[in-house]
């Protein structure tokens, strides 16, 4: 059986690894999830021409299972990004499938309970914008002008 941070982490390369084939500088918080830290680090940070995408990555290998996500965690996450200017996403994949991000500001429409909010899939499908959505977004310019840029 894979150990689920092992999982978790090679996830989280191969999204920055995609990230940074597409001309963003990538930084990978070293046990961002782990609890090792005084100072909170995002799982990944990435920039582009002074634009900065802070994510939580999270990974499900079944579409059936829901994400957590605790106040505390996103509290810390909105800091982060206050601090650094940058905008927060959560990025979420389940198995195989193309990764969702989902805008911070759209965290209020997902179920909370007591100590965080539930993301299930069904919503996430419907919120969440895809990578090349997420490059326009944020950088104001297609996702073909960057790919051709790095020939």
């Amino acid at each position: 059986m894979t150990d689920p941070k092992a999982k978790g982490f090679r996830v989280e390369r191969e999204l920055a690894n995609k990230l940074w084939s597409l001309g963003f500088a990538v930084m990978r918080g070293a046990a961002s999830g782990a609890g090792a830290r005084k100072r909170f680090v995002p799982d990944i940070v990435a920039m582009r021409n002074g634009k900065i995408v802070i994510l939580e990555v999270k990974y499900r290998s079944r579409a059936n299972e829901t994400i957590r996500i605790e106040f505390s965690r996103i509290n810390k996450l909105l800091e982060f990004a206050r601090r650094a200017g940058g905008k927060v996403y959560i990025a979420v994949k389940y198995g195989k499938e193309s990764w969702k991000f989902i805008p911070i500001e759209d965290i209020e429409k997902f179920e909370k309970d007591s100590t965080g909010f539930k993301l299930k899939k069904e919503i996430i499908d419907k919120i969440g914008i895809s990578l090349r959505q997420l490059v326009e977004r944020e950088l104001s310019e297609s996702i073909e002008k960057i790919t051709l840029s790095q020939t």
